[in-house]
């Protein structure tokens, strides 16, 4: 995908948490636990909306310990209409900050060394998942995403957060087979052979692969490796 396409694709996700009726902001995200739609705006705001431009003005070997050091973030968040009016601020701001930026700028990146663009595409493929995680706390179901956007998600997923999260948090000690027919996707994941496999409509495998659940997945083989796997990166990322 061009680098244009991640940041329209960005934009279309904003937009769509700036029409949140703020009458709903208060809604609990099961797929968030502890997490009201509100606190989904407020995480959205400041870690992407002013962390990413933070990441992009660092060089490829800064020290990950100190590249959001300089990311104000206030004691009391902003709530209601004034938190959805900070979101639109943040992230419209973060926009024009990528629109400017050469996407093959060397810049840090969570996976080390690399380029601008990696933090277009994490911006688009995060906003995504928070996307689909507040309509189903709105709505009992996500609506369906353009299967290219799906199938960046997923590309973006076992290229940088998959094996991000192994590193932090180590390997299960099977494979994972992970399918999706509808857009012609089988592959095995994880340095040893395959114990079980996850197969589905791609915009579910997804989800699946970032520890959403219920997973509307069929799993196959051994159910704790799937479960394992499944929860890895949700594990790993906690708190980030």
């Amino acid at each position: 995908m061009a680098p244009l396409q991640y940041l329209e694709w960005f934009e279309d996700n904003i937009t769509w948490f700036e029409d949140v009726d703020v009458a709903e902001l208060q809604q609990d995200v099961p797929n968030c636990p502890g997490w009201t739609v509100q606190e989904v705006l407020n995480h959205l705001s400041y870690g992407l909306g002013l962390g990413y431009p933070a990441a992009l003005s660092q060089p490829p070997d800064a020290d990950d310990k100190h590249v959001f050091d300089d990311v104000a973030r206030p004691e009391i968040y902003a709530v209601g209409g004034e938190a959805q009016k900070v979101f639109a601020q943040n992230m419209r701001e973060c926009l024009a900050t990528f629109r400017t930026t050469d996407p093959e700028r060397p810049v840090w990146t969570y996976a080390g060394p690399g380029v601008a663009q990696f933090w277009f595409r994490r911006a688009a493929v995060e906003t995504t998942l928070h996307l689909l995680d507040v309509q189903e706390a709105l709505g009992g179901q996500s609506e369906p995403i353009a299967q290219e956007r799906v199938i960046e998600g997923i590309d973006e997923t076992i290229e940088f957060a998959l094996p991000m999260a192994t590193r932090m948090v180590g390997e299960p000690s099977t494979g994972l087979t992970v399918s999706a027919p509808d857009v012609d996707l089988h592959l095995d994941i994880g340095h040893q052979p395959s114990a079980a496999t996850i197969s589905g409509p791609a915009q579910d495998v997804l989800t699946a692969l970032w520890g959403r659940s219920p997973w509307r997945v069929q799993v196959s083989g051994t159910e704790e490796v799937a479960a394992e796997w499944l929860a890895l990166i949700e594990r790993a990322f906690a708190g980030r």
